[in-house]
């Protein structure tokens, strides 16, 4: 069996940086997220090493314990005691790490380190699960509250959305050029992501004529007033190409109340459409 220094590759003089540094290399090579994509026989197997390596991180990093450790590898072995029948011992319980000052390095204690790999996948999965019943739930909502306004839609699929709604009734119908609605779902609406969702909705290419492009992107988090402003101002600056459409405009909808966040001088189709959907 491996002595503690030889675990963390270091020699019994080795001072306390030294032990630090040699944790800290050893320990990263089997974190839970470095073998997730291994055999659970491996992941065992890692999850038993990083359980080991901490209890020798945190004896050689006590001079207390270190001591005690260092005269136990040279006292001679106890002598074999005669055998009797006594029950099973108890487990020894797991030692404790040290505690360190505020803002000093702190190892991984062994339950948070043998945490189950699985646990990881299951919350992906539950992730994703979630996730695909938020998006269907939005894009029935949406789906009945464009159908309300302007009739029967198709559903063309466009690159970067989750739902596409182009209305069937003509123009003349509806005495104005129905628009077309993309919705986006993602995490945080902030200017990077107002800025993507016009970049993307302009290469769609789901407008007719002067039919406007409302895109709905539905968020966790929202940014800062003046971060969708910014976004805003950049999408009115740019250049219309001469295929897209004449009117763009991207509206963030917080999942969590339906509130909408418009930007300025909406055109009427925004603000009738924003009035139906939004809290």
């Amino acid at each position: 069996m491996k002595t503690h220094y030889e675990l963390l590759g270091l020699a019994p003089g080795a001072d306390a940086d030294a032990i630090k540094k040699a944790f800290r290399r050893e320990i990263a090579r089997y974190h839970p997220d470095k073998v997730i994509h291994l055999g659970p026989e491996f992941q065992e197997m890692a999850s038993a090493r990083a359980a080991e390596l901490t209890v020798a991180y945190t004896t050689l990093n006590d001079p207390a314990r270190r001591a005690e450790y260092d005269a136990s590898l040279t006292a001679p072995p106890p002598a074999a005691p005669a055998p009797a029948a006594a029950p099973s011992p108890e487990p020894p319980p797991a030692p404790q790490a040290p505690v360190y000052p505020s803002g000093e390095f702190r190892p991984p204690t062994i339950d948070e380190i043998k945490t189950p790999p699985i646990s990881k996948s299951r919350f992906e999965r539950e992730q994703k699960d979630r996730d695909q019943i938020l998006t269907r739930a939005i894009g029935a909502r949406v789906r009945a509250t464009v159908e309300e306004l302007y009739g029967t839609v198709e559903t063309p699929t466009a690159r970067g959305f989750d739902l596409v709604m182009v209305p069937v009734a003509k123009p003349r119908f509806l005495g104005s050029a129905p628009p077309r609605v993309l919705v986006q779902i993602v995490d945080v609406a902030d200017s990077a992501a107002l800025t993507e969702a016009g970049a993307d909705a302009a290469r769609a290419k789901v407008h007719a004529g002067k039919s406007p492009v409302i895109v709905l992107v539905f968020a966790r988090r929202i940014g800062a007033a003046a971060d969708l402003s910014k976004a805003w101002d950049a999408l009115g600056r740019q250049r219309k190409a001469p295929d897209g459409p004449n009117d763009l405009a991207v509206v963030v909808v917080d999942v969590a109340d339906w509130s909408c966040r418009l930007p300025p001088d909406s055109s009427a189709a925004v603000r009738k459409l924003a009035d139906k959907i939004c809290a």
